[in-house]
């Protein structure tokens, strides 16, 4: 297993450590309880794994060959100039008080058509396609880059997204079945006192936590799929008016991440290339 950061592997550590304790919380009552706990508990396991190895998806790295030298000269300045326009713009919402001086063309500037056109990474020294950013602590450009998780240590990205979804889901599943079973113990055993009972509810609680955690990280991953925004995007003010990049359908939209195959939806599988639902017009899907 190849860490993107080698810091990350306390975080990679702290999760499984969770993961682990959670089927020790596991009361198997009965023996169908147990298979099926068993089996959300590997499907943890192999939905993280998967997330932390898989390629969040890179441009080619002969993608710039492909271009012509006046072309790609016009992508580099254009990229400078809309660089230093967003730098001016955000130094403009931190200082308030202090009027930065723009002219014109920085006025009718229009980031949403910016972000629909090629650009250029001068740290990678190619191409970066729409929707595509470079990462600083992966040091390489992600295709449709959602957000750097530390605790997958790994970007999440076009090719990736789905099995950090799918993580989510069983680790809450597991967390919430943790809670219930905690609960009905907590409940029905009288003969839990003193620390056993404490160490009970300190379980029942951690767990509940953790479920309203990723319960919200989760509705949050959920509804910008439908809407076809990544958390990148997410705090691009104009993407909430204008998105460019929304279907007509929100099945499309979830489709672009989880394939067509509605398998791969509910199993954390590596999905072929040449399976893959390919829409022509999505430059940053190759």
């Amino acid at each position: 297993m190849k860490f993107q950061n080698p810091k990350g592997i306390l975080s990679v550590i702290f999760v499984y450590i969770i993961i682990f304790s959670e089927y020790d919380n596991n009361s198997q009552s009965t023996i169908f309880i147990a298979i099926e706990f068993t089996l959300i508990y590997l499907m943890i396991h192999w939905a993280y794994i998967q997330a932390q190895i898989q390629s969040p998806g890179n441009p080619s790295p002969d993608l710039a060959k492909n271009y012509q030298e006046h072309t790609l000269q016009e992508i580099k300045s254009r990229t400078k100039k809309h660089s230093e326009i967003i730098q001016k713009k955000r130094q403009q919402k931190l200082m308030k008080k202090y009027e930065l001086a723009i002219d014109e063309e920085d006025e009718i500037f229009d980031i949403i058509q910016a972000m629909q056109l090629d650009s250029y990474c001068f740290k990678c020294k190619n191409i970066k396609q729409p929707r595509t950013h470079h990462c600083k602590e992966c040091n390489k450009c992600i295709l449709r880059m959602d957000h750097h998780c530390p605790w997958v240590n790994n970007c999440i990205g076009l090719k990736n997204h789905r099995y950090f979804c799918q993580f989510i889901i069983y680790a809450l599943l597991c967390m919430s079945q943790c809670f219930i079973f905690i609960t009905i113990e907590l409940l029905g055993n009288t003969q839990l006192k003193g620390d056993s009972k404490f160490l009970c509810q300190m379980c029942a609680l951690t767990c509940l936590l953790l479920c309203l955690s990723m319960g919200t990280l989760l509705v949050f991953h959920l509804y910008h799929i439908a809407k076809n925004v990544t958390t990148v995007e997410f705090h691009i003010e104009e993407m909430k008016t204008d998105n460019p990049f929304l279907k007509s359908k929100t099945i499309d939209n979830f489709k672009e991440l989880f394939g067509s195959n509605y398998i791969y939806w509910i199993l954390p599988l590596t999905e072929n290339e040449s399976n893959k639902s390919k829409n022509k017009n999505d430059s940053f899907e190759l």
